[in-house]
């Protein structure tokens, strides 16, 4: 499958705009537990598949660089901490269900709210900041960055997702990578520069170049 490296850029300049926030809150993990135990996250990466319903399904998978043995003795404070990870994303957080396989830590959840469906289409928006609700004021949501060192977005099955992208041959999904980026920041971060939101098509539509176009028109941070 060829990878869509989807266009990521260097740290965009200081403005007045919220911090930025990782695509993924769990696989940027590096906490301490109560006890003093550092959880830090080595490479890991995360897929978001949207739903025909317009709810999104999230998988992470985290490689621990340490903490693995304390997640896995301890349900409660694996919850608890996984669960305040996963807030510092973009998503919202539903259902979350998180479990440890040797050094690995396995997070699934959904999010209902992530989408927007038009014209029999599904529209995934967090991935472009929300700017502010008065017009022409300063301010308004922080730019992504990965967080994890792969992130898939793609459709269900029977379901391709169009997107921006400086590659062909998607194969129906969107694939970002640490390395297909730009230069990290001085934090290890790498942005992503998404300016199209991206649409889950049935594969099946009929005209699904205009149908995605008109859905992305129809969002209710483009009106």
């Amino acid at each position: 499958m060829l990878l869509l490296a989807a266009g990521i850029a260097a740290a965009p300049a200081a403005d007045a705009r919220e911090p930025p926030t990782p695509i993924c809150g769990v696989c940027d993990l590096d906490r301490t537990t109560p006890d003093g135990t550092p959880v830090v996250a080595g490479e890991s990466e995360l897929t978001v598949t949207l739903r025909e319903n317009g709810s999104t399904t999230w998988e992470a998978e985290v490689d621990l660089a340490s903490g693995g043995d304390a997640l896995a003795a301890n349900k409660s404070l694996r919850h608890r901490v996984v669960t305040e990870a996963i807030q510092d994303g973009i998503a919202e957080p539903r259902d979350v269900d998180a479990r440890v396989d040797g050094d690995t830590l396995r997070v699934d959840y959904r999010d209902p709210n992530a989408t927007e469906r038009h014209l029999g289409v599904v529209v995934f928006t967090p991935l472009t900041p929300a700017a502010p609700s008065i017009p022409l004021a300063i301010g308004g949501e922080g730019v992504r960055y990965l967080g994890a060192d792969r992130v898939t977005v793609r459709g269900a099955s029977g379901w391709e997702v169009r997107g921006d992208a400086n590659a062909a041959d998607s194969d129906g999904r969107l694939v970002w990578t640490r390395d297909g980026g730009g230069e990290p920041d001085d934090r290890g971060r790498v942005f992503v520069d998404v300016d199209r939101d991206p649409v889950a098509v049935e594969e099946s539509a009929v005209l699904p170049g205009a149908r995605a176009w008109i859905g992305r028109l129809l969002t209710s941070d483009t009106l």
